[in-house]
């Protein structure tokens, strides 16, 4: 169970990030509000994929295997937070 949790990790907290996003751009017109809301959303978001990139760098490597689990899952991570700050950056930047 840990394994998917690390290989599927950045790709749910990018999925959170997005459906989140949408739900507060619905509710939250007003400019103001909605970039300090997206703003405190997508720190959070990148703080969890911190937190668990920083936890599968220390997962020991035993076999070859780990290896590939380690290698995929901090690749997930990084395609997640690139898409979390690529999807936040228009309501940051109007």
């Amino acid at each position: 169970m840990r394994t998917w949790a690390f290989l599927l990790g950045g790709l749910v907290i990018w999925a959170v990030h997005f459906f989140t996003l949408y739900i507060m751009a619905s509710v939250f017109l007003t400019p103001p509000l909605a970039r300090t809301l997206t703003m405190l959303i997508t720190l959070a978001c990148l703080g969890a994929i911190a937190f668990l990139a920083f936890k599968a760098r220390r997962i020991e490597i035993e076999t070859a295997t780990d290896s590939w689990v380690r290698a995929v899952a901090l690749l997930g991570m990084g395609v997640g937070g690139v898409a979390i700050v690529w999807q936040a950056l228009p309501a940051l930047l109007v």
